[in-house]
């Protein structure tokens, strides 16, 4: 199934239940996925109308479709037909208009779910769903104008509303067409819950049957419903997402399962037993599966086929003993190793679109898929899997203190990362010389040594006069700045592949402009040099030339005062003049255009207004220095040489890029990771550059 597959007419059909896209290939019509509305959104450049019947879903995948729908460049115009209810509702709030037909509703509520374990798993999991009945409630105020208490009380409340009071509300734009039923709107309301938990019933009768079978299920059946719109069979509680199973009976093997249920508790018990039994029988299984006495095949068929536990465990006994002098050779330490290596580095390649070595076998597999198949085995809970996956150890051990996940996902944003800082250049560069290597956080001394090299003649006895050294130091100290990154829960079911591109290439923005405001602050703000206590440009150390208008006089005299500097230490009246010539002019935005001018290659009309500097100079453009920044200056211009760099940096010792590392501890809802920059930037040299002020 594709994106093809809901274009109809021109326009986008979204007709039944949003789910993981594995799950709608496997169930075919009836169902859609976020990757579907993406492919379909795609076919059109511009302007697009997408009409929605659908009871919801999976949240995740409704978040992820409105986010699509948001991102369209041209219009999107979402026309209700029937019913938008749960994470269907959720879904059309990314659409630039939203329209009803006169007999539609939508439907908001608060998401549910169950777990099994501690007091503290249950308080975890309400706390959960508070977070996500909050978030949901955030896009709906969003959305709607309403304020998100209001918001919540509504889904709290389970709020149904007809076209005319979703247009009140603010949910919807438009009603199409004019209602005609006389039916009060609190009994067609009815009606339509009476209905979906008739379709809620049915879709889970036909998944027990699938379960017991092991066939796929019947085509969908169409129910004639109130209010003209056709079943679809969704669970009513479609924004429902359960993280591990409660305890229930397990009918006897081989019982016909129930055609209806008696109330949406019994629905919970029967859908939470079912993963209880696939669950105790893959634990039953793991350790034979590990010394290869089972099969996968075995497992699956076992649980596909509907066995209890017990009669799992039975046949399973029978399998093994079928094969007694079945022998396993271990694989040496080293194999094994080197086996385990080249998985999880195809598994990194995989997520980073790189399949010309052990990604291959990984092919096309995205951070859910990934995180599926760290959890082993197949499963119709997805969330489940998903769970084991992110807290899965079987390759490193839980060496470190982290899962397999997340040491690859933050291994693959590590490399993505240096890879993005790399492709990143640093205009500040151009003032900078090779940068110095700390080894821990004390101040460092970018040492300069000078003196009287003056030579001298030599003494009639062959003595030579010694010449006294003097030396100068500037202080420099690296400082580490970073953020926290969290890969959620939500973000692995909702298959987001752009965070593995968007933080990682965002944060090496963030590293570059940390190390492009230290650097130009220094120039910005005339910092003083430790080393005499005076600021970087001063009279004392005579390079602020009189202010003037970029051109090749004002050049000529920041030239001269360049040429004229002397070594540090030189004896007065000495001649040893250190001839620095510059060869960058850096200037603020505002005298772009100055400069580009200045070095322009004209042809001028007299000799006299030839410009006798304008292929020794490089334009650099520092907004830093700008007036837009604090302190900073539109007219302030200068001359500076990259032979005698003004500004010292260093990275500690084996950091020279930013990096991410993962946050020790195991938590199943997400991947925790800080990403750092260690940098840092002193003034240390006044000789290698001249300030002009403006006119």
């Amino acid at each position: 199934m594709d994106g093809n597959d809901l274009i109809l007419n021109g326009e986008i059909v979204l007709e039944g239940y949003i789910h993981d896209h594995e799950t709608c290939e496997w169930m075919g019509a009836g169902y859609f996925s976020a990757r579907m509305v993406r492919d379909a959104l795609s076919s059109f450049s511009g302007d697009v109308t997408v009409r929605v019947n659908s009871n919801g879903g999976d949240p995740f995948e409704g978040e992820a479709a409105r986010a699509a729908f948001e991102a369209h460049t041209g219009k999107v115009t979402v026309l209700v037909n029937g019913m938008a209810a749960s994470a269907a509702s959720l879904l059309i709030m990314g659409a630039d208009q939203i329209e009803l037909s006169a007999g539609s509703f939508i439907m908001i509520h608060d998401p549910s779910g169950g777990c099994w374990g501690t007091a503290e798993a249950h308080e975890a999991e309400a706390e959960r769903l508070r977070t996500l009945a909050s978030t949901y409630a955030d896009v709906y105020a969003d959305r709607s104008g309403l304020s998100s208490e209001e918001v919540k009380a509504m889904m709290t409340a389970e709020t149904y509303m007809n076209a005319a009071k979703a247009v009140e509300t603010g949910f919807a734009d438009a009603v199409i067409g004019n209602p005609k039923s006389d039916v009060p709107e609190a009994e067609a309301i009815a009606a339509v819950q009476t209905q979906m938990a008739r379709d809620h019933r049915q879709f889970l009768t036909r998944m027990q049957h699938f379960r017991a079978s092991g066939s796929k299920p019947d085509a969908k059946p169409k129910v004639s419903m109130t209010a003209s719109q056709e079943a679809h069979e969704m669970p009513k509680d479609t924004n429902q997402q359960t993280t591990n199973p409660t305890p229930s009976a397990t009918p006897p093997e081989g019982a016909a399962p129930s055609t209806t249920m008696a109330n949406a508790s019994e629905i919970e018990q029967a859908v939470m037993a079912e993963r209880q039994r696939q669950s105790a029988i893959r634990t039953m299984a793991a350790p034979f599966l590990a010394a290869g006495q089972l099969t996968q095949m075995q497992i699956d068929s076992a649980i596909d086929q509907g066995l209890t536990t017990e009669s799992a465990s039975a046949r399973f006994m029978t399998q093994m003993a079928a094969t007694p002098d079945r022998v396993v050779p271990a694989a040496p330490v080293g194999a094994r190793q080197d086996e385990t290596e080249t998985r999880m580095e195809g598994m990194i390649q995989a997520l980073m679109s790189d399949y010309t070595g052990p990604g291959e076998q990984f092919r096309g597999r995205r951070v859910r898929g990934l995180a599926m198949e760290l959890g082993g085995g197949s499963s119709f809970d997805t969330f489940a899997q998903v769970q084991r996956g992110m807290r899965s150890t079987t390759m490193m051990g839980g060496a470190h203190g982290v899962s397999d996940f997340a040491y690859i996902t933050t291994e693959v944003m590590n490399r993505s990362l240096i890879a993005a800082y790399e492709r990143r250049t640093a205009n500040w560069q151009a003032l900078t010389g090779t940068p110095m290597q700390a080894s821990d956080f004390r101040e460092l001394h970018a040492a300069r040594f000078g003196g009287d090299f003056q030579l001298k003649k030599i003494r009639e006895n062959g003595e030579y006069e010694e010449a006294t050294l003097a030396d100068e130091a500037e202080g420099l100290k690296v400082e580490r700045r970073g953020r926290t990154i969290n890969l959620t829960f939500e973000a692995v079911m909702n298959d987001d592949m752009g965070a593995f591109n968007r933080i990682p290439t965002d944060f090496a923005m963030a590293a570059r402009l940390m190390e492009a405001s230290m650097v130009w602050a220094l120039l910005r703000s005339n910092a003083v040099l430790k080393s005499d206590k005076t600021a970087l440009f001063h009279a004392k150390h005579k390079n602020i030339a009189p202010a003037g208008a970029i051109g090749a006089d004002s050049v000529g005299k920041a030239r001269k005062l360049m040429w004229e500097q002397k070594a540090f230490g030189s004896a007065d009246g000495a001649e040893d003049f250190l001839m620095i010539e510059p060869d960058l002019l850096i200037v603020p935005p505002a005298l772009e255009t100055d400069a580009g001018k200045f070095i322009a290659d004209v042809t001028p009309a007299k000799m006299s207004d030839a410009n006798p500097w304008r292929a020794s100079l490089t334009p650099v453009v520092a907004p830093h220095l700008g007036s837009v920044a604090q302190g900073g200056s539109d007219t302030d211009w200068y001359v500076a040489s990259s032979d005698l760099p003004p500004i010292t940096v260093a990275y500690l010792e084996g950091h020279q890029a930013p990096t991410v590392r993962t946050v020790e501890g195991m938590n199943p809802d997400k991947v925790t990771m800080t990403a750092r920059h260690i940098f840092g930037a002193a003034p240390s040299e006044f000789r290698g550059i001249v300030k002009i002020p403006g006119q």
